[in-house]
């Protein structure tokens, strides 16, 4: 079995469990509202930029990071369309406990990193499905993308990059301790994701309000 056959079976429990969290939920059947949506988008910004960072620094990871995965100011665009930035909303502790993982391993296991990326691109083929309901819950216009390009942005390509990606780690000829670390990374990250998807509050009485805007 291939290392990424591998990885996909190891985390197939933790990818289902996350998909009953609240926060995943409230995404697809119409109960998410801008702010805790926003909430959620703020975390994952603090996510990202820290796989973004490390993978630069991760010796032999570079290669396999494109700059189509780069998604931190995709969700700055997100946040200010709905009228927030970074600041907005503290750093919660499941948060800071992933960028302190991703953190250590771009330099002790730089390999595990190639679970984070996996997973944070995998999660690209979910956006496919999730972005038009949520769309209607946050009140959205009808084929509007503005609020929603971390789901649609390079939307087209997802399923082609994933697959690329996945080829190019199973060539790599990486060794049996790199592929070792790729497939704990991606089970410990995933879980890591899970305990923060399990505190995101989801206030559904705030759910198909029609979301304000700040002006200058």
């Amino acid at each position: 079995m291939s290392v990424m056959n591998l990885v996909r079976s190891a985390i197939s429990a933790a990818h289902f469990q996350i998909e009953q969290t609240d926060y995943s939920k409230a995404m697809l059947d119409g109960s998410m509202n801008s702010k805790d949506y926003s909430r959620g988008l703020g975390q994952l910004w603090h996510v990202h930029g820290a796989l973004e960072q490390s993978v630069q620094v991760a010796g032999g990871i570079a290669a396999f990071f494109t700059p189509e995965m780069i998604r931190t100011a995709t969700i700055q665009r997100d946040l200010s369309f709905f009228g927030f930035d970074i600041t907005s909303f503290g750093v919660v502790a499941e948060t800071n406990s992933i960028v302190v993982q991703i953190q250590e391993w771009a330099t002790a296991k730089p390999f595990a990193l190639l679970g984070c990326i996996y997973i944070l691109e995998g999660s690209r083929m979910g956006s496919l499905v999730i972005a038009k309901p949520l769309g209607k819950s946050l009140g959205l216009e009808p084929g509007s993308t503005a609020g929603l390009e971390y789901h649609t942005e390079g939307a087209a390509g997802t399923p082609m990059r994933l697959r690329s990606f996945k080829e190019s780690v199973d060539h790599a000829g990486l060794g049996a301790d790199a592929e070792s670390d790729l497939v704990q990374g991606a089970v410990k990250f995933m879980d890591m994701l899970n305990n923060l998807y399990t505190i995101l509050p989801v206030n559904k009485e705030l759910a198909t309000q029609t979301p304000q805007l700040k002006t200058a």
